[in-house]
């Protein structure tokens, strides 16, 4: 019996993995989010919501427009994915 449960709760883990990690933000403000390695390219799916700025392992971000956007991190040590929310102020953030 507990093999199926160990089965189940290393798929679902594995599942959850790819997820992109979320970061939720207010308009005009400045996120930091520092990285295991140096960063060597960030890649963002709408440049007009979020301006992006990197600094060795240190990415920023800085909320432009309301509504989301997909980020893509790449270092040394692979690719971190970031679903980023831009609300009109710190109320209107999920």
């Amino acid at each position: 019996m507990r093999t199926p449960l160990l089965a189940l709760v290393l798929l679902s883990t594995l599942a959850f993995a790819g997820q992109p990690k979320r970061l939720n933000m207010p308009v005009g403000h400045t996120t930091t989010v520092s990285m295991p390695a140096p960063v060597s390219k960030v890649t963002v799916g709408d440049p007009s919501l979020v301006e992006v700025s990197q600094r060795g392992r240190q990415v920023i971000f800085v909320g432009r427009s309301t509504g989301s956007t997909e980020v893509t991190v790449m270092t040394a040590d692979g690719e971190t994915r970031l679903r980023i929310y831009v609300a009109a102020d710190k109320y209107g953030l999920p």
